[in-house]
């Protein structure tokens, strides 16, 4: 064998002990899995190392998980704690149980809380150098907020000879030609009222003075197509009838003896007057009893002084 031979021989077989050396590996590594698998033995390092962050991670999250139950508890108050009553609540304002406000056409309107929220709605002032389309709006809207306290077929009576001045959609017309061209100057007061208390229908008597008024020229449609009368000031006397919360009926007649506006006249002077006892015979007439029941005067001349 030459040398060249005896060279090749020794390269093969250290390449054999390589390859043998390789594939004692592949199967001492195969063993141990099957044995492994076969007998339950503890799981390899890469295993445990796993195993060992898994644990870590709930660790981890159960703090997470306990504040998320506190908070829902909090959230879900005790079913059987009893609920504080208001008079047990010292913190929290007390509320007004003799009368809350209320919305136009509620039950609990009467007359004179009709006469009043009317007349505020009246005297809202819209001025007239605003821009056309605005004023328009600004109508409109005072006029729906003024009618919400009258009903729809409302009239207004003239109290002497019991006929009907207007009434229905006339009634809006009438008061849209008023707050359109009387602008801002329109005011309206009772200076002096008489409220008979009862279940309803109720009544409220209030002598008005009404200033800067503006209304349709007499025998014309009341919208003022036609023409309209020059400002005046006016003083009347008006019966207000409450129905199912809303003004049904109103009975007119001018104060021409100036009752209203006089600041020392007290109830029993009024009550003398020949313009009192004509609407004291209609409410008689109204509520079909001579007892009108409580009678309860307000004299608004009556303002206290300071020093």
């Amino acid at each position: 064998m030459d040398a060249s031979s005896e060279k090749l021989l020794k390269v093969d077989y250290e390449v054999m002990k390589v390859e043998n050396a390789e594939l004692r590996k592949r199967l001492l590594k195969a063993l141990r899995a099957l044995s492994t698998a076969r007998s339950g033995q503890a799981p390899s390092k890469k295993q445990r190392v796993e195993e060992k962050e898994k644990e870590k991670k709930k660790e981890k999250e159960k703090p997470k998980e306990k504040a998320k139950e506190a908070k829902a508890k909090d959230k879900d108050p005790p079913r059987e704690k009893p609920k504080e009553t208001e008079r047990e609540r010292p913190d929290k304002p007390q509320q007004p149980q003799v009368q809350e406000e209320s919305e136009p056409g509620e039950p609990g309107m009467n007359a004179v809380m009709l006469a009043n929220a009317q007349m505020e709605a009246y005297n809202e002032p819209i001025a007239a150098d605003l821009p056309k389309e605005q004023r328009s709006k600004m109508l409109e809207e005072k006029l729906k907020r003024f009618m919400d306290y009258f009903q729809e077929n409302v009239q207004i009576m003239d109290l002497k000879s019991g006929g009907v001045i207007v009434k229905g959609k006339m009634f809006a017309k009438r008061f849209g030609c008023v707050f359109r061209e009387s602008g801002e100057e329109l005011q309206g007061q009772s200076t002096k009222r008489f409220y008979f208390d009862s279940i309803s229908p109720t009544y409220c008597l209030d002598f008005e003075f009404h200033e800067h008024l503006v209304t349709a020229q007499p025998g014309t449609p009341p919208d003022g197509r036609l023409g309209v009368r020059e400002p005046r000031s006016e003083r009347l006397v008006v019966l207000y009838e409450e129905k199912d919360g809303k003004i049904s009926r109103m009975w007119l007649r001018p104060d021409a003896e100036n009752v209203g506006g006089n600041p020392t006249a007290e109830e029993k002077d009024i009550m003398a007057t020949e313009i009192y006892k004509d609407f004291e015979a209609k409410l008689k007439e109204l509520k079909g009893t001579e007892d009108l029941g409580e009678r309860i005067f307000h004299n608004y001349h009556d303002i206290p002084s300071v020093g």
